[in-house]
């Protein structure tokens, strides 16, 4: 997996309110063990170590334990490049506990003391004076912001719910604003893997034993596609956010209207169309979806467990240990495992293998335009007819009627087309409540507005890139036209104050790009 070996920030453990309990090893306990202690990234980094070492304790996370505290400067930890939402770390013990024998001269002095010392021998286990081997661990600490996009309750039980079918990596223990996970020796998948026409087909396998290895509930089913759920809730901050846009534009002197879009960043700039023309194009979309896609009941019928954010930093390679089963011809797939659930969440099938095919199109590594999308990366119909036919094949027998392999195989190529642009209005409204805007400009006691030194609101997601920065609104504005451009294909009518030209323009460039 990839590093980076930047000092970091220390984390200080306050307590909040409350009392705090923890399960037991969770090697031998179902329960994932919770603290309600918060980590502030403010520190040094030797209080860094110090304090998430405590945390390991406090959590009673297996065999960490067995390191004193003392030891604290020894352990490692490295933050993990490529997430967008999160400050994700490795932490890895002392070097004397990485391994399986150790000579004594690497064993702490209670050890040393047990092998010559009759009395403290017999009141240690024998097991007890060996080191036990002490994995890495994965700690993820969440933006102070995030709250508003990712339902952390909800994501947590989805992440236990997933743990006990043994679906991506375990949960090791929960504190108030992170959790431990269990680390992957893994690489992650690049822009270009996931291009490749094997790699394709082995995430479209993977993608199958996801939709198909969790059961929804009847609620579930009824509260109906998880990509209209997002959008229906981050549009209300998305308004909040434009508005704020449009406002403190009026304060900035010499800030011109261009092409009559109205001047960076402001509502037509990111939407290129007012909000209420906008949002009455979504409307005219999801009744033309709705015909497409048949009753409510249908529809509920046909939704899936799905992951929602398959994009390639989120997928990685296992590198199986000698004798492991996963070097069995039969499971080689299972080597690819797919991380971040943040946006799990019942949707059609169509929707998750849309929103992966979108993703062939980032390259969230760019070190000058990290946001930007580019529609010629999209996959070719061979690519996506590829992906689809190993996700159909992958959930039949091999003696299913052939006609109906292939009914399913052009069903789901149509829906992950009429789908698509649902995934990007949702992912438009991300960025816009993603990003960090200053704050409406104050009055002094005498009326003036002080625009020397505007407040910004910070939003932790802003600063998810190393060396470099990811334009959020840019990101916004970009989906926003990738949805103008699909609907002009779709034949959906575009409303008046709407660019028709353009739109059309960016649909056949769009139609081009993916034919």
């Amino acid at each position: 997996m990839e590093t980076l070996t930047t000092q970091l920030p220390g984390v200080t453990i306050r307590r909040r309110s409350g009392s705090s309990h923890s399960g037991s090893d969770h090697e031998t306990s179902k329960e994932v063990p919770t603290t309600d202690y918060y980590l502030d990234n403010q520190l040094t980094i030797d209080q860094l170590k110090k304090e998430v070492l405590a945390l390991t304790h406090r959590l009673k996370i297996a065999r960490w334990r067995s390191i004193p505290i003392s030891e604290h400067s020894q352990i490692k930890v490295t933050r993990i490049s490529g997430a967008l939402t999160n400050a994700v770390y490795c932490v890895t013990p002392p070097a004397a506990y990485l391994g399986q024998n150790f000579e004594h001269h690497h064993l702490p002095q209670l050890a040393l003391d047990s092998l010559t010392n009759p009395a403290l021998h017999r009141r240690k286990s024998v097991s007890s004076l060996k080191i036990q081997h002490v994995p890495q661990l994965l700690l993820r600490v969440y933006g102070p912001n995030t709250s508003q996009i990712i339902d952390r309750a909800t994501e947590l039980a989805l992440l236990k719910r997933l743990s006990s079918r043994n679906i991506g990596p375990r949960i090791l223990g929960i504190f108030a604003n992170g959790r431990f996970e269990q680390f992957l020796k893994a690489q992650t998948l690049t822009k270009e893997d996931i291009r490749s026409p094997d790699v394709s087909k082995v995430i479209a396998k993977r993608m199958r034993e996801l939709h198909d290895g969790i059961d929804l509930t009847f609620d579930e089913r009824s509260q109906g596609p998880g990509v209209w759920r997002n959008f229906d809730k981050w549009a209300i901050d998305a308004k909040v956010v434009l508005d704020k846009l449009d406002k403190n534009i009026g304060h900035i002197q010499g800030m011109e209207d261009t092409g009559g879009l109205g001047p960076p960043w402001s509502t037509r700039r990111v939407l290129r169309a007012d909000w209420m023309t906008f949002m009455e194009a979504v409307m005219s979309y999801r009744e033309w979806l709705d015909n497409e896609s048949g009753s409510p009941e249908v529809l509920a019928k046909g939704l899936v467990f799905a992951h929602n954010d398959a994009q390639y930093g989120n997928l990685l390679r296992v590198e199986p240990p000698s004798g492991s089963p996963l070097l069995r011809p039969a499971n080689e797939h299972k080597t690819l495992v797919v991380i971040d659930f943040e946006y799990a969440s019942p949707n059609v099938r169509g929707c998750d293998i849309s929103n992966h095919f979108c993703e062939w199109m980032s390259d969230y590594h760019d070190p000058d335009r990290p946001q930007d999308i580019h529609s010629e990366m999209f996959p070719t119909e061979q690519d996506r007819l590829r992906f689809i036919e190993s996700y159909v094949a992958h959930g039949l027998d091999a003696y299913e009627d052939i006609d109906r392999i292939d009914r399913e195989i052009a069903s789901l190529s149509r829906e992950a087309i009429i789908w698509r642009p649902a995934i990007h209005l949702g992912w438009c409204m991300w960025g816009i409540i993603s990003a960090p805007i200053e704050k409406e400009a104050e009055e002094d006691s005498d009326g003036f507005v002080d625009l020397e030194d505007p407040a910004i609101e910070t939003n932790s997601e802003a600063q998810c890139l190393e060396a470099s920065e990811f334009d959020y609104l840019d990101y916004a504005s970009q989906k926003a036209s990738l949805f103008w451009g699909d609907i002009a294909s779709l034949g959906i009518p575009i409303p008046e104050g709407v660019d028709t030209q353009y739109a059309m323009h960016v649909g056949k460039k769009w139609k081009y790009a993916r034919d």
